[in-house]
């Protein structure tokens, strides 16, 4: 496929760090979000740098696909079954059209004409943009991810996985699944949010 057990640990390794930016203070949701954005932009980097991939923007989904655009890859947050090879997992939250779209494509049942026109853009000057025929052929693979707090260590199962059939928002069939070894990091931190108190700060007025 173009990619390495590595590369994956260090998209998930990326999104933990992220993810322990975050305080109390910040909004609902900044953690997940933060872990969001750190997984989709190292997985862009890596597969950009190392093996020649593009960026690609496909029917609102963030992905990076190989050179000859047969194979993208995107993240996505699984649920607990997520890396257990005698398991099914499921995403852990609900999904919009385009992962239905994708996952039409990697059962080899396309998508309508209009709605495909609809989805295919561009992904700026350093993306690519797919034809109608590439979106058609196009497999999509997700780096399925479920984090666990043990103690003081996180524990990140995951697998690179294809959807296969999407129903109301989850995923209810994966055709391909290749379980990879879970990530396990350490060194967690309580969150800042600058203590119970104020902080006194003495100024010497003149």
């Amino acid at each position: 496929m173009g990619t390495r057990l590595e590369f994956l640990h260090d998209v998930l390794r990326a999104g933990e760090a992220a993810r322990r930016t975050a305080v109390p203070n910040d909004p609902t949701g900044t953690a997940g979000r933060r872990a969001y954005e750190a997984h989709v932009r190292t997985i862009r980097e890596l597969h950009i740098e190392r093996e020649g991939w593009a960026r690609l923007i496909h029917g609102r989904l963030e992905l990076v696909c190989n050179a000859d655009r047969s194979i993208a890859m995107g993240v996505m947050v699984g649920d607990a079954a997520t890396g257990q090879a005698s398991l099914f997992p499921k995403n852990a939250r609900r999904r919009g059209p385009a992962t239905g779209m994708v996952t039409r494509a990697n059962a080899g049942e396309g998508v309508p004409h209009v709605q495909t026109a609809l989805f295919v853009a561009g992904a700026g000057p350093d993306g690519v943009a797919l034809s109608e025929e590439e979106a058609f052929a196009l497999k999509t693979w997700f780096l399925l991810s479920s984090r666990t707090k043990i103690g003081e260590t996180v524990r990140i199962d995951c697998e690179l996985s294809q959807p296969k059939k999407f129903e109301d928002g989850f995923v209810i069939e994966w055709g391909r699944r290749i379980p990879l070894p879970a990530l396990v990091m350490d060194g967690i931190e309580p969150t800042n949010d600058d203590g119970p108190g104020e902080i006194d700060i003495p100024v010497d007025f003149r």
